[in-house]
């Protein structure tokens, strides 16, 4: 869908955790190898939570940062959204706790649900609100504690998560330039069940048994989900464009979710975007679900990747399965 939103990011930030988890430290546990990883995800490490240290905790950093950049106070904040599949608790919303954390004021605070497209989603849902009136300056963040709802016995998926947060301060455009040019967001419920997790929810409510058939960590379809992210990349890469009437060889840098270095590589490669101009960080952070996008887009802030006048696709897919995507004029 074409965009005219004159609203822009004010400031960006990251967290993530110190303790790093190695390709070599998994493989003293489970049967695997760093070439067999590396080969097959390009990861060679992730950030992994440690003993007190949760999905709150690095979305507090990740804001304060972010709150730092833009050079506001979180007074100034009159919405908070934040994308997760990993909350602080069922109930509330880590959106409120995080509200509470940084001491903003009794403002709207919700989450979303989108899984790895999670942190888009809510970009373009805070934007629709600053676009109707009913905020001035949002406070976006994706953040994920994917360890705490990961089978450590199960190699192939095990080796693919990681954990962090990315966040973001959207405000109106302060100089008549900035703003969104198109976004596209889309769900196929029908393949759902390709990324879930069983039990812990209405359906199945957590009992003894549920617990000792681990049936709280996630569970993947890994094929389905690889043929499904590559073809749905390349196509809404393509699509967005179009729908801002710009080309793909003008767009600057795309910052893909972080779920598999082939998946990008191939759905970038098809779609004609060279490596140079596609933001890739899975080696260092895994895959962080929400956080993704948010991460790399932070890195590509304080890298000097983007300035003031580029175009900048943010695009991504996970569970649901669920996709979506957004054309900056940064």
């Amino acid at each position: 869908m074409k965009l005219a939103w004159p609203v822009e990011i004010a400031g960006t930030g990251a967290s993530v955790p110190d303790k790093v988890l190695t390709n070599e430290d998994l493989a003293k546990r489970i049967d695997t190898s760093d070439e067999w990883i590396v080969q097959r995800t390009g990861i060679r490490e992730r950030r992994i939570a440690e003993p007190g240290q949760s999905t709150l905790t690095f979305c507090t950093a990740a804001s304060r940062q972010a709150l730092e950049r833009a050079g506001m106070t979180p007074e100034e904040i009159d919405l908070i959204i934040v994308a997760t599949i990993t909350p602080e608790h069922t109930l509330p919303a880590t959106a409120c706790e995080l509200q509470a954390a940084l001491g903003c004021r009794w403002v709207p605070a919700f989450d979303t649900l989108s899984a790895c497209s999670g942190y888009v989603w809510a970009m373009i849902t805070a934007a629709q609100y600053i676009n109707s009136g009913m905020a001035n300056t949002a406070l976006v963040v994706g953040g994920e504690t994917l360890t705490t709802i990961t089978d450590w016995d199960d190699r192939s998926t095990c080796i693919l998560f990681g954990d962090g947060a990315g966040a973001a301060i959207l405000r109106r455009s302060t100089d008549g330039q900035s703003g969104m040019l198109a976004a596209r967001m889309g769900a196929d419920g029908a393949r759902g069940l390709h990324i879930y997790i069983p039990a812990g929810g209405s359906k199945e409510p957590a009992c003894l048994r549920t617990v000792n058939e681990k049936l709280h960590y996630m569970r993947m379809q890994g094929r389905e989900v690889y043929k499904f992210a590559v073809s749905t990349m390349r196509s809404i890469l393509s699509e967005t464009a179009d729908d801002a009437g710009v080309s793909l060889d003008d767009v600057a840098l795309v910052v893909p979710h972080q779920s598999n270095a082939r998946i990008i590589e191939s759905a970038t490669q098809k779609a004609g975007v060279p490596p140079e101009r596609v933001l890739m960080n899975i080696d260092r952070y895994g895959n962080t679900s929400a956080a993704s996008v948010g991460i790399g887009l932070h890195e590509a802030y304080e890298e000097g990747r983007i300035k003031g006048g580029d175009l900048v696709m943010l695009v991504a897919f996970g569970a649901g399965l669920t996709w979506g995507s957004l054309l900056l004029r940064i």
